[in-house]
């Protein structure tokens, strides 16, 4: 307890700073060190088959952080992964930004990650004048930065619109504009982690009632859980690792009921099991790799085993294949090697193959992704180019059809009838014109590296 005193001191110290001085270029510095660009290790090498293939896809992508830095969504930036322009140059119709509200350290010495240790999401707040001690703040924060974008994109002719995708109609519109060649990107608003909902005395009620919040506000995905056991389930790195909680059930079944895709990367495999027997509609592992041939960097606890995978694929859900290093190791053909696992498993229960699999990045999230947004092509040509290649509509249904189909499904106003029918026609902008490089001096990169932080 003392311990926590202490940080909640430096805490306040912190947010104290905020107001005296500029730590715009620490937050800078520590952005630009959390999250990297991608390295330039085994892409494949894309041809213009590779390329025209990947500019007529409608893609998706199931988890990006972006809402926690300090970065403009509608310029390009050299920090971090994701603005709407790479998104643009990358080919990508629709995005999901979730939203990391706490964020312990796991310590060297420790097998889990426990919410007592340092929650670097608030110090990182506390930098940025945000809401350092309270998750639901924090989270109301990102949301009314991200409708702020949404708000601002309508006003500049020139640039890519940013859509919120709210409803079944918001996303059928996206893929009917966009097949009319419109400069429109669709995004979903996620939590990742519901740390405040549920627990101590609360009823039943007061749990729906704070699920209603967050859909009130225009949140449509819906991860109970992140890194640490909360009060709706245990995680799959966390101290107990139990499953859901009677507080867990009801949120998920109120979210469900809203409308809201709930989303079970990060819960512990009691919790999805038992949230696979509870759910009604497909629900999403938004970005996690698989056991199968997880070797260094790739860690395991993170990750699907064939048990998980068979419970989501029973429920028709998606699987987003993530794209960092500690996901599926240390190539980029990893990630397609991942998908094919799933596949097997697919065909094994005599399911469609490539229904089930879809793009989890976690742009971001203080990871190393193998792949940039705006070089998203090279995965196309992996999936080309691999020694199986993946045939075109199961390289059209990774890369957003699935994932455009579930949330059709699960949105208010869906159906699954609809669901198959839009999102059959979901196509990209066609080719697009080469982008002016600025000179990477302009934005040089400051400060010694630092230890990858915590993965989201």
């Amino acid at each position: 307890m003392r311990g926590l005193k202490i940080w909640f001191v430096i805490l306040a110290l912190m947010g104290l700073a905020t107001t005296m001085l500029s730590l715009e270029p620490l937050i800078d510095i520590y952005d630009r060190q959390m999250n990297k660009p991608a390295p330039g290790l085994e892409k494949a090498i894309v041809t213009p088959e590779d390329a025209a293939l990947h500019q007529s896809l409608f893609i998706a992508d199931m988890h990006a952080d972006t809402l926690k830095w300090n970065r403009d969504l509608l310029a390009r930036g050299y920090a971090g992964h994701v603005d709407l322009p790479r998104l643009r140059e990358g080919n990508v119709a629709l995005q999901v930004f979730t939203m990391v509200t706490m964020s312990p350290l796991k310590m060297p010495w420790s097998d889990h990650v426990s919410s007592h240790s340092l929650n670097m999401a608030a110090v990182l707040a506390a930098m940025q004048g945000r809401p350092a001690f309270s998750s639901r703040g924090r989270a109301l924060y990102q949301i009314n930065r991200f409708k702020d974008a949404v708000e601002r994109s309508r006003e500049d002719e020139d640039a890519p619109e940013l859509l919120h995708i709210q409803s079944a109609e918001d996303l059928r519109q996206l893929v009917q504009r966009r097949r009319q060649g419109e400069a429109v990107i669709g995004g979903i608003l996620g939590l990742e982690g519901a740390h405040w909902i549920g627990g101590g005395n609360k009823s039943d009620e007061q749990v729906k009632a704070e699920v209603r919040e967050l859909f009130d506000a225009g949140v449509r995905l819906f991860a109970p859980v992140h890194r640490f056991d909360n009060n709706l389930s245990g995680s799959n790195e966390g101290r107990r690792r139990h499953g859901l909680t009677q507080h867990g059930r009801v949120a998920l079944q109120e979210a469900e009921r809203l409308g809201m895709m709930i989303d079970l990367a990060h819960i512990s495999q009691n919790g999805l099991h038992e949230a696979a027997e509870l759910l009604q509609q497909p629900f999403v592992i938004s970005h996690s790799g698989v056991k199968e041939g997880c070797a260094p960097p790739c860690t395991l606890d993170r990750n699907l085993s064939d048990s998980d995978i068979r419970h989501v694929l029973r429920n028709d859900g998606v699987i987003g294949v993530g794209f960092w290093t500690r996901a599926v190791g240390d190539s980029p053909w990893r990630i397609a090697d991942a998908m094919e696992h799933i596949m097997e498993i697919a065909e094994d229960m005599n399911l469609p193959p490539a229904r089930n699999i879809a793009y989890g990045s976690d742009y971001d999230g203080s990871v190393l992704p193998l792949i940039g947004v705006e070089e998203l092509n090279s995965l196309t040509a992996i999936m080309r180019q691999r020694p199986q290649p993946f045939d075109e509509e199961a390289i059209r249904d990774i890369a957003g059809r699935n994932s455009c189909r579930a949330f059709l499904q699960v949105l208010p106003g869906g159906t699954a009838g609809t669901a198959d029918t839009v999102c059959a026609t979901a196509q990209g902008l066609g080719p697009r014109e080469p982008r002016i490089e600025t000179p990477l001096s302009e934005a040089p990169l400051i400060g010694a590296p630092l230890v990858q932080g915590p993965a989201s």
